[in-house]
């Protein structure tokens, strides 16, 4: 005769699946109302009577349906099929976007030569009211010897935007930023972000635009500007790289998610070489202290007061269109 499990352990079995079986239910539930209301809804008030829909479902299915198993079943088909849906929408470069947002940039490189099409170059007088202006411009790659991070953070101890410049020479500077493509009428939100609701794009921008969207027209942000410690051999292989990123999008339009595909997950995968990873390339609020660590910012001094001595939003605030470039260096240390 076979031997039987003893009661403690068939009931410890039964709570384990059943507990499973709840965590399972319990977070396809979650991701479907935020994929109805944002991607179904567009974030209107239609997504709440969508969530409620689902939720009033997925609560009549586990309380009539018995064994547990059936409830179970019909709820993983309902989600397999929406999900089937959501995998089918695929990202766009055409569509009514933002007008800081509406032309991506391509890259020519050809031996020496470097043309950069649809260099954003905007004047603000505030975050409404602006001049958008697309600039083609050119560069020769024996003049890039080096390059800036430089990291936005807006209050969060968890996560910054980092943005590099590449320094082509005296006032030649040109910053790439991955960012979410807004399109009209849209503004960023972090659950947004976990849903199919903004493509991805390198925005490519003269560094004053870039900075002083930031420091003089958005409340509570604070920048930081620190060289990076790489050769400038290096800096050219990052620049490539980055072109080719940014070339790619501008072909193959992405969807940007802010866990997956966002400002630091699509430059590393951008990157030819190994990157050993780190927590806080995701959660990015320390990636400066991160580079730091690693020597790949100057460490000479302590963190702390590195940090201090980077943040750049009074001068460049201060600082005129001429020489712009030059005056939020000076005060930089090691240069």
């Amino acid at each position: 005769m076979g031997k039987s499990f003893p009661n403690e352990l068939r009931i410890n079995v039964s709570v384990l699946i059943s507990v499973t079986l709840s965590i399972y239910l319990l977070v396809i539930s979650i991701w479907l109302c935020g994929a109805l209301f944002y991607d179904v809804a567009q974030g209107s008030k239609w997504g709440w009577l969508g969530i409620t829909l689902w939720v009033t479902s997925v609560i009549t299915s586990v309380t009539l349906l018995k064994p547990v198993y059936l409830s179970v079943l019909a709820i993983t088909v309902a989600f397999l099929l929406f999900l089937a849906w959501w995998l089918s929408q695929r990202p766009s470069n055409d569509r009514n976007w933002e007008p800081n947002f509406s032309k991506p940039c391509r890259v020519q490189v050809s031996d020496d030569n470097v043309v950069v099409q649809n260099v954003r170059n905007t004047e603000y007088r505030s975050l409404t009211d602006y001049d958008v202006n697309y600039e083609t411009r050119k560069y020769r790659i024996s003049d890039l010897k080096k390059a800036d991070l430089l990291i936005l953070f807006w209050g969060s101890t968890w996560m910054s935007h980092p943005m590099v410049i590449f320094n082509f020479g005296e006032e030649q500077h040109l910053c790439f930023s991955v960012e979410a493509r807004y399109r009209k009428g849209q503004n960023y939100s972090i659950f947004g972000g976990l849903y199919r609701q903004y493509e991805l794009m390198y925005v490519v921008s003269d560094e004053r635009d870039a900075i002083l969207l930031r420091t003089k027209f958005t409340e509570n942000q604070d920048c930081y500007l620190y060289r990076l410690k790489i050769d400038a051999e290096s800096v050219r292989k990052l620049f490539h790289e980055f072109a080719e990123s940014t070339n790619r999008l501008h072909d193959s339009p992405q969807w940007y998610n802010a866990v997956t595909n966002n400002c630091t997950t699509a430059i590393l995968k951008s990157r030819r070489e190994k990157v050993e990873l780190d927590v806080r390339f995701f959660l990015n609020g320390a990636l400066d202290r991160l580079l730091y660590e690693r020597g790949q910012i100057d460490n000479r001094m302590p963190f702390e007061e590195l940090k201090k001595q980077s943040r750049i939003n009074d001068v460049a605030n201060l600082t005129s269109a001429e020489k712009f470039h030059t005056a939020i260096r000076e005060q930089l240390p090691f240069q």
